[in-house]
């Protein structure tokens, strides 16, 4: 199942992406603990390496390989994220 934020980031990845910022940042007001939010942070800071890579291809993305890619952004800053908090 998509993240819900991802479902609606993705939907807003042809526009200008001051909506999906706010969006985000309404989810990092939201979160219960610092890691959550550090995670959406860094995931709305990689939107625009995101869109960008949407646009330089020759063909549109479907709706669904929008997700995909959003999807496995979260994942990696979550990863970074959580290795980044790990004890050393």
């Amino acid at each position: 199942m998509t993240h819900p934020l991802v479902s609606r980031i993705a939907k807003m990845m042809d526009d200008d992406l001051t909506k999906a910022h706010l969006l985000v940042a309404e989810w990092v007001l939201s979160c219960p603990s610092d890691s959550e939010r550090a995670a959406f942070r860094y995931f709305g800071a990689e939107l625009g390496a995101v869109q960008r890579r949407i646009r330089s291809r020759e063909a549109p993305p479907t709706a669904e390989e929008i997700e995909i890619a959003l999807t496995a952004v979260l994942a990696l800053v979550n990863r970074r994220v959580n290795a980044q908090q790990e004890p050393s």
